[in-house]
């Protein structure tokens, strides 16, 4: 039984913690970063990217559409609970992106987006969040088995495809039997979470599940040729639907393993090494580009969030 007073002080301290512990993670790995110091990185971006007062506004006008197709998925799904603004939307998102960062696969925006809803609502805006990011995973994995099939019948790598889709094969025989064994998850439990959710996303209609999916895919596209663009403006010499599909195969791998987004351009940047090694990309345009995609599309929204976390005011008497 904490007071008011004393639950407003809590809730300042952490919003302060957070937003400086985010400000420190980013300042390591900009400047103090071992793979690509800040003199390399200012180096390559004065020689590519400054010599024409152009670049810069279009890799901003990628960064802006990203995030407000993102946007404008999240408006779509809370619209099937309660109708609220894209001002109201870009708020959320940008405020919950803070706590996204700096957790594995994003979990903390799931948190963050909550605490803008009433309790009786958390749980399905738990839900509709689930939705958004399933979506944007179906864009990733269709688009990374693409790239992958292409990498692994145009180039020599030690893993032989067969072996790659035999892999494939038994994972989703195991989630199969996970979710359709006796002893697997009873969605059919009369009044369990597991049937109100299933009812929950029953009525969500088709057209807004289409309308997200097609945001995840066209978010996806967007960003994707972002690095593309990078990729030309740091005159690499490389065919469009290579690119593309090395670019497909990057994210794909990187989706799949469970770091943190304040890492998100090293592990990026560990995988575009070896697949663009293939066509023969040198490794500091790769870390350069992959910094550079983290920059403008994780670090800039961030800054921006840092005045919603800041402003946020929680109802502390729920």
């Amino acid at each position: 039984h904490i007071s008011y007073k004393y639950k407003k002080f809590w809730y300042f301290i952490i919003k302060l913690s957070l937003v400086f512990g985010v400000g420190y993670f980013i300042y390591q790995r900009v400047f103090e970063n071992s793979k690509l110091p800040i003199t390399a990185l200012l180096k390559q971006t004065k020689a590519n990217l400054l010599q024409e007062n152009w670049v810069i506004p279009v890799l901003l006008v990628f960064t802006l559409i990203n995030w407000l197709l993102e946007i404008t998925k999240w408006q779509t799904l809370v619209n099937s609970l309660e109708n609220i603004s894209f001002l109201t939307a870009t708020k959320q998102s940008l405020a919950s992106h803070i706590l996204s960062i700096i957790t594995p696969f994003k979990s903390g925006e799931y948190v963050g987006k909550s605490l803008y809803f009433s309790k009786g609502k958390r749980k399905k805006i738990f839900l509709l969040n689930l939705i958004g990011n399933l979506a944007q995973l179906l864009a990733t994995t269709v688009f990374g088995i693409a790239g992958l099939v292409f990498f692994f019948t145009y180039f020599d790598t030690p893993i032989q495809l067969y072996k790659l889709r035999r892999f494939a094969y038994i994972v989703a025989l195991l989630i199969a039997a996970v979710f359709m064994g006796r002893n697997g998850i009873n969605f059919n439990k009369k009044g369990g979470y597991y049937e109100k959710a299933f009812i929950f996303l029953k009525e969500i209609t088709v057209k807004t599940k289409l309308k997200v999916t097609l945001l995840s895919f066209l978010r996806y596209l967007v960003f994707s040729h972002q690095f593309y663009f990078l990729l030309l403006l740091f005159g690499i010499e490389i065919d469009y639907f290579t690119a593309l599909f090395l670019i497909f195969s990057m994210y794909f791998i990187a989706t799949m393993l469970p770091v943190i987004s304040l890492f998100d351009f090293v592990i990026k940047g560990g995988i575009g090494i070896y697949l663009f090694t293939f066509v023969g990309v040198g490794e500091v345009a790769i870390l350069t580009i992959s910094m550079l995609m983290w920059l403008l599309n994780f670090v800039l929204p961030a800054i921006i969030g840092v005045y919603f976390v800041i402003v946020y005011k929680p109802n502390l008497e729920k």
